[in-house]
Parts: C-alpha cells; structure tokens; sequence
C-alpha cells in the first residue's frame, strides 16, 4: 500500500528552504547593504585623494616649467554668458560650480575677467 508519507518529507525541505530566506532576508541582506554602501564610500575617498595628488602635482610641474594655469581665458562659457549680461555674482556662482574653486578664487578670476573687458 501507498501512504501519504511521502509528502512530508517534501514540505520540510521546502520549510527548510524558506527559513534560510528569512534569515538572509532578515540579517544578510542589510549586512551586505552595509558593506556596499562602505566600499562605495572607500572607492569616493580613494578617488579624492588621488585627484589631489594629481593637482598637486600639476601645479609643481607647472610652476616649476613657469606655465601660468590661471589663464583667464580658461573660463566656462556659461561664467562669460553671466559676465556678458551684467550677473558678476552669478558669474562667480557658476565658476565655484564648475571648477570646484573657493569663493576667494572665484572672486579673482570674474574680478580678472572683467578688467579685461
């Protein structure tokens, strides 16, 4: 005679199934978020740094070779379009967006800019 014991053997690794994917639902997934979102950070921090460096070293090697990096005319069109309609503050606005420089900086080059207008 057939019995029906057969089927519950098939729903306990079934159950079993599902359990593990509670647990990787409960406590793997967020630990795994965790790690990504800190190797993210780690590569963000790596990249930094190595663009300072290289500004560094681009501002040694043109110093040392007398190149002038601050060439007015390195300017973004959008800061020139600013400077053309009269928005000097705007024009500074977008040269701190673009470039990356501090206020001081920015300040400098519109200044610069608009003495040679």
């Amino acid at each position: 005679m057939l019995s029906f014991q057969g089927i519950d053997d098939l729903e306990s690794p079934y159950t079993a199934l599902m359990s593990g994917l509670a647990i990787f639902s409960d406590f793997l997934f967020p630990v795994l978020m965790v790690v990504g979102l800190f190797l993210l950070l780690w590569e963000s921090v790596q990249y930094k740094k190595r663009i300072r460096y290289l500004e560094i070293t681009l501002g040694a090697l043109s110093k040392l070779n007398g190149i002038q990096l601050n060439d007015p005319t390195l300017v973004p069109p959008e800061v020139r379009k600013a400077l053309d309609e009269g928005h000097r503050l705007k024009a500074i606005r977008l040269y701190r967006k673009i470039t990356g420089a501090n206020l001081k900086e920015a300040s400098e080059a519109v200044d610069v800019l608009l003495k040679k207008k």
